[in-house]
């Protein structure tokens, strides 16, 4: 036998075991088929359903709602807490009134404890009283408004009367602030109002002092209120008028001279 031959076996044989040994592997690789057994009935297995994926939140379609749905109500806001807000300076407003003085308290005792019918009597505490009223007029006033105030203090002296007709003053005297005294305090008009008693005072004069309408001079009233915006300040100073030659009083004589009256009946 040639050499040739001999190599050319051995690469047959070489060859033939490379097949094998490659089918052996595939063969190990290759999943098993179950065979069927008929005994046993073939369950069906449902697919897995499919969950798609979540598409992002900035790519959700925005649906806009039906042109019919009433717009949600807006949430109000919470309210700030109150301010006070003071009011304008034309805003009209009602004058608070002044602390009572002690004469007008003491003048008021009185006339609790007489009775108003009484405390503004004429016969009440007869004897001349001067009434003493000093003006200081608004900054504004003109010379006409001044000169009606003026005319209208001077009219009580025929207006100013009780429901009965009796006149209530007996004279006014009045005059413009000539003093270069300087002590003044920025007062102008004087007015001097003369009362034959203390009751006919106290019907004039009103309030603060009574207050009740039905025992007070309405036309002095009226022309307080009329009065009132022009005028600043005032100041009231009343006293009484000594009577020139005072009425002369017994002295009382005690001891074993005197002598009690007997009361008769």
């Amino acid at each position: 036998m040639k050499v040739r031959d001999i190599r050319a076996g051995q690469a047959a044989i070489i060859a033939a075991g490379c097949l094998f040994l490659a089918g052996a592997a595939w063969a190990d690789g290759a999943p098993a088929t179950p065979t069927p057994d008929a005994t046993v009935a073939p369950t069906a297995t449902a697919p897995a359903a499919s969950v798609p994926a979540q598409p992002p939140a900035s790519t959700a379609p925005v649906v806009p709602a039906p042109a019919s749905a009433a717009p949600a109500a807006p949430v109000p806001a919470q309210a700030p807490a109150a301010v006070p807000v003071p009011a304008p300076a034309s805003a009209a407003q009602a004058p608070a009134e002044p602390p009572l003085s002690d004469a007008t308290r003491a003048e008021r005792l009185m006339a609790s404890q007489v009775g108003l019918l009484r405390f503004t009597s004429a016969g009440f505490h007869r004897g001349l009283v001067r009434h003493i009223v000093l003006f200081r007029f608004l900054p504004t006033i003109t010379d006409d408004q001044r000169a009606e105030v003026v005319r209208r203090f001077m009219a009580l002296a025929r207006t100013s009367r009780r429901e009965d007709g009796a006149p209530v003053v007996v004279s006014i005297e009045t005059g413009a602030q000539i003093s270069g005294e300087g002590v003044d305090d920025g007062l102008q008009q004087a007015f001097v109002v003369t009362f034959r008693s203390e009751g006919d005072r106290n019907y004039y004069v009103g309030r603060p002092v009574v207050t009740d309408p039905a025992y007070f001079d309405p036309a002095h009233e009226a022309f307080k209120k009329f009065a009132a915006p022009y005028i600043v300040t005032t100041l009231v100073f009343d006293y009484a008028v000594a009577p020139a030659h005072p009425q002369r009083v017994a002295p009382v004589q005690t001891g074993h001279a005197a002598q009690v009256p007997q009361q008769q009946g």
